[in-house]
This record gives C-alpha cells, structure tokens and sequence, in this order.
C-alpha cells in the first residue's frame, strides 16, 4: 500500500511550503466525530430494521393491543345495546305501565342526573392510551344508575299491581244472591212507595226475593264491621271493602258470620229473612260509595247478561214492589 503523502501549507513569512501539524486536539475532535456519525448511522440502520422486522416480543405486543381494541369495540357495541334496551323499557314504562295505573311519568330532571358521573374519569382520559377505557367505565356506570332508577320504577308499578288486584277482589261484582235461589228481583234502586208506610221513599238497594233461609254471600272481600239488628232494616250485615266500599245486606233471619271477621268474595255472611221493617222474606241489598248510596245492579258484573240487566233497570224505572 502507498504511503500517504504529507499535507503541504504555505508559510508566507518565509515563502515556503511546510508539512502541516495536526494537534493532539484535532484529532480527538475528528475521531470523536467519525465515532459518532458510526453510531449514529447504526442507531438509525437498527430503527429500520426494528421497524420493518419487528422483534417476536414487539409482535406479540401488536397482537395484544389489537386483540385488546378489538374486545374495547365489543363491549362498546354491548352497551349501546343494552342503553337502546333501557330507553325502550322507559319508554315502555311511561306510555304504558304508569299510564295504566295513573301514575306520572319519572322527572326528566332525574333521568338527567343518572347521566351525570363527574370527573371521577378524567385522570384516565387524559392518559391517551386508557381514553377507551375512561369512555367505557363511564358508559357503564351511567347504564347502571339507569338500571337502578327503572327497577325502583318497576317496583313501584309491581306494588300497584298488586294493589290493583286487591281493589279487583274487593270491589262488589256479583250478586248476593245466586241466581238458581232466586225468586225474583222485586225492586230496583230508586223512588218506592213503602209498603208499610205508604209514603214516596226512596230505595236505597236491590230486594232479591227468596224463601227463608236462602244463603247470602259477600259481593267482594272485605271485613264484616257489623252484624247487629238495625231498626229498620232488622238482622244486617255490613262489610267494608276499603277503596271506599261498603256493602249492607239486611232483613236476615239470621247470621252466618261474625263482627271482624275477614271474609273472601261467595263467603257465607248469613241466611235471607223478614226482620225488621219487612212484609216478606227477602234480602235487601245495599252498596255505599264513600258517603254515597249507589245503584247495586251497577256491579253485577259476572251474574247478569246484557238481557237481565235491561230488566233490572226496567223494574227500577217501573217502580217495582218494595218489600222493605
């Protein structure tokens, strides 16, 4: 190999050409440069190469946070399912349910508030990699709070139904009387003139004719608050329905309950008679409605036809025999 020629400079203070001195410092400098243009130049090639041939432990990596993207945008899909589900069951509960049993819709100030979560995420969210999680915990904690407001909702419609069949089961709506013992309905509700008093009087029952001893039942469940001879109307039972019902079955010859017992719907109350104020056996049968007397045959919802209840209203407008 050819030995390096020396670097010739010029020195115009004697006019000559002389060999060039490079300092100690120089030559750190220069190799320290070249030092790290290598190092550099090999930093990059490893970069690239990293880039283009990813090592197994970063490829493993990239399948985990892929994996894991995937699973963020599943249960994202589910929960606005499951938010889809809750508006349809509010929807559901306010149109129909609580309109049903008269029941004001829940506040919209409410439902607002199950929406609120605060800033208890926003730690999370600011770390950009966990913002899909930040958004997910909060989507699940707002579903929650609305779950737990419909279920309070739903209870209280479920306590209203359960209401609602008591009033059903208590209301009167068959007749004391069954119809294969009747005689004959001998007078409606309305203006009579009384068969002992002979003076216009207005009646304030139905009079369901039938012979001594024929059995008479509860109209609705209820509790018997009464069984006592009451002037007028002699041997009475009187059972309160609550709801603001009350039934009085009077002129029995005798009884067949007791004060305070708590009778069903068909529960034997006593047997029909002529006590009282009566000229012949029959059961006189009132309903009071709060402080009012109302028509009985208005309840006769599971004895009569639409035939027998035109009857009935023809006797009452008739202004048929009054036995009491």
């Amino acid at each position: 190999m050819a030995k390096r020629k020396p670097t010739l400079v010029f020195n115009p203070a004697n006019l000559t050409y002389e060999q060039k001195k490079v300092s100690l410092k120089s030559k750190l400098i220069f190799g320290f440069m070249i030092l790290s243009g290598i190092l550099v130049f090999g930093f990059a090639c490893v970069m690239l190469s990293h880039k283009i041939f990813p090592s197994p432990n970063e490829q493993n990596l990239k399948r985990q946070i892929a994996f894991m993207k995937g699973e963020y945008n599943k249960l994202n899909s589910r929960l606005e399912f499951i938010t889809a589900d809750l508006n349809t069951l509010r929807k559901r509960d306010e149109n129909l349910y609580r309109v049903i049993y008269q029941r004001d819709p829940i506040d919209e100030k409410i439902w607002k508030t199950s929406e609120k979560v605060g800033d208890k995420y926003d730690l999370i969210r600011e770390k950009s990699d966990y913002e899909s999680i930040a958004d997910i915990l909060s989507a699940m904690e707002i579903a929650r709070n609305k779950m737990k407001l419909q279920q309070a909702s739903y209870n209280e419609i479920a306590a209203l139904v359960k209401r609602k069949d008591d009033m059903i089961n208590s209301i009167p709506s068959i007749q004391p009387i069954t119809n294969k013992d009747l005689t004959r309905i001998s007078s409606g509700f309305g203006w009579r003139i009384h068969p002992i008093y002979r003076i216009p009087k207005k009646h304030t029952g139905i009079d369901f004719t039938a012979p001594t001893g024929t059995p008479i039942y509860s109209t609705g469940d209820g509790v018997v608050e009464a069984t006592h001879y009451e002037g007028g109307y002699g041997n009475s039972v009187i059972v309160n329905h609550g709801y603001s019902y009350k039934t009085r079955y009077a002129h029995m010859s005798r009884f067949g309950t007791k004060t305070g017992a708590k009778v069903k719907r068909g529960a034997l109350l006593g047997y029909v008679g002529s006590t009282g104020a009566s000229v012949g056996p029959h059961l006189h049968y009132e309903v009071e409605y709060g402080d009012q007397k109302v028509d009985p045959a208005l309840f006769f919802y599971n004895d009569l036809n639409s035939n027998q209840f035109a009857e009935l209203v023809k006797i009452t407008n008739a202004g048929g025999k009054a036995f009491d």
